[in-house]
């Protein structure tokens, strides 16, 4: 019947003899994250062409399957390549690629509209055509660099305190047993959590939320309780410093540093709010102190830096400094 059927419809014996003529994609290599590939460098992937439909636009595409490492699970792509390329996401956990955090949290930080909230299959096909299409002229970097773009200084340095700093490899970790949930497993052997020895199970602590995830609600940025989570720990660490009443005050702390925020990483940190009288570093201390020339400029920086701000990945703590009088008349900032 299908024989007769193509006979009938010699378009569409061309599009079977060419999936990519209907949209498929065929690529060579997937878009991910270094939390997903695993530490080692060398690792063994597996490709199939059109083996799923993309969770987000349905169309058929290449799945790739690897194991990030000898006691993690296995791996493998969600969403098709165009999909990942429009939010800047990773294709298999779908975790933004250069903060590695939600969507919904990125997005909520850089007070942007989402690129793709319309949810119709027509609308996602049409975009993801476009995107295609930009993809066979070799504009790859070009859409990266406009879905990473940060419109914002204030948005950038809260970004930077939310992002991870090192790969997490955790969520690589083999599954728990569901029979040794039951205590029914009697495997001698059996690969997964707690059996294999690992006894490191977050996710039987974690709160209810945080384990039922809808991808699509990840992908669009939408009631992912992981981003609300994250959102609410960035608003409480990042507190509002009030102005001191003594007007000659114009220095500002900056604590918890170390050898890799030297005077010209402060001075590039803090120039943009006002001109910089002086800068000293007390390494012993791990603290420093940036002094700007006027009251405005040193009230613009705590403003817009609040009780935090990350320097060369340093979550440096900001304060007001104190007056001579509150310091007994020794060095310190004032």
């Amino acid at each position: 019947a299908a024989k007769r059927q193509r006979e009938r419809d010699p378009h569409l014996e061309s599009i079977m003899a060419d999936p990519e003529a209907d949209g498929w994609e065929r690529t060579d290599f997937p878009i991910v994250c270094e939390d997903c590939l695993g530490p080692n460098p060398y690792i063994r992937m597996q490709r199939e062409d059109y083996a799923a439909e993309c969770a987000i636009s349905s169309r058929p595409f290449t799945v790739f399957r690897w194991r990030p490492g000898n006691e993690a699970r296995y791996k493998k792509t969600v969403v098709c390549r165009e999909i990942a390329l429009a939010k800047n996401v990773c294709q298999v956990c779908l975790l933004d690629l250069d903060y590695g955090i939600p969507v919904q949290a990125r997005d909520a930080v850089l007070g942007k509209e989402r690129d793709m909230i319309a949810k119709s299959d027509v609308n996602i096909e049409y975009q993801t055509n476009q995107i295609a299409k930009r993809l066979e002229e070799g504009d790859e970097v070009a859409i990266r660099d406009q879905n990473a773009a940060v419109g914002k200084v204030r948005a950038n340095e809260l970004l930077q305190k939310m992002a991870r700093k090192k790969p997490y490899y955790n969520k690589n970790k083999s599954p728990i047993c569901t029979f040794w949930l039951r205590n029914a497993c009697k495997r001698a052997d059996c690969p997964y959590r707690p059996c294999n020895g690992d006894t490191n199970m977050p996710e039987l602590t974690s709160a209810p939320e945080l384990r039922q995830q809808n991808i699509k609600d990840r992908y669009y940025g939408i009631n992912d309780p992981v981003a609300n989570k994250m959102l609410a720990r960035a608003n409480e660490q990042t507190q509002e410093l009030t102005p001191p009443d003594d007007a000659s005050i114009t220095t500002l702390y900056v604590g918890g540093i170390d050898d890799r925020v030297d005077e010209n990483a402060l001075k590039d940190a803090f120039y943009q709010y006002g001109q910089i009288s002086s800068v000293r570093t007390v390494y012993a201390k791990n603290c420093a102190f940036v002094t700007f020339v006027d009251r405005a400029g040193a009230e613009k920086a705590a403003s817009e830096c609040g009780s935090r701000k990350a320097i060369n990945g340093v979550n440096a703590k900001i304060m007001w400094g104190k007056s001579r009088k509150e310091r007994g008349g020794g060095g310190g900032g004032g």
